[in-house]
């Protein structure tokens, strides 16, 4: 990742946030609110939506913390804390309507890319205001908190082949 440019990554954002965008408009709110249809587990379409705008909060919240030189809480969360930070973002998200997570994902998107269309390449490639061994530049640590395994600013991608055959199984 230690290339990736600006550009890569509002342009990796925003194919994601296209594709997702595509896939649920097709669904009626009811199907968006059917448990067990993402991933093998509880969710629904309307909580990927909750949890990919959870992300975007995360990485909205890191830039925040990091241009006060001060260590983003996902730096002591990575490794196991993922899996409970997920849970109770979706505990939280149970009640929310299809139309409240929806808004949420793309004003989630709509700060995150913005915030990065904004800096510089300077501030990009910042060096971590705190000690760290790892994502050492700023790109680095928002791609690792927008990112799906071996892919930076595509944390989309990794939810789109459930939302893809969940949407496919509807219109069959």
């Amino acid at each position: 990742m230690a290339s990736i440019t600006r550009e890569e990554a509002l342009a990796a954002l925003e194919d994601g946030q296209a594709q997702v965008d595509a896939l649920v408009a097709q669904l009626s709110d009811q199907e968006a609110v059917r448990a067990a249809t993402m991933g093998g587990g509880d969710w629904s379409a309307k909580d990927l939506m909750g949890h990919l705008a959870h992300w975007n909060e995360i990485a909205i919240e890191a830039l925040a913390s990091w241009r006060k030189a001060e260590r983003p809480e996902i730096e002591d969360v990575w490794g196991d804390g993922v899996d409970q930070l997920n849970a109770e973002n979706y505990e939280r998200g149970k009640a929310d309507s299809t139309e409240h997570a929806r808004d949420r994902m793309r004003r989630s998107h709509a700060a995150l890319v913005g915030a990065i269309g904004e800096m510089d390449d300077v501030e990009w490639h910042s060096k971590a205001p705190y000690r760290t061994e790892r994502r050492a530049w700023l790109g680095m640590v928002l791609g690792s908190i927008t990112g799906a395994p071996k892919r930076a600013f595509g944390h989309a991608f990794a939810h789109l082949p459930d939302l893809e055959r969940y949407v496919s199984a509807l219109r069959q």
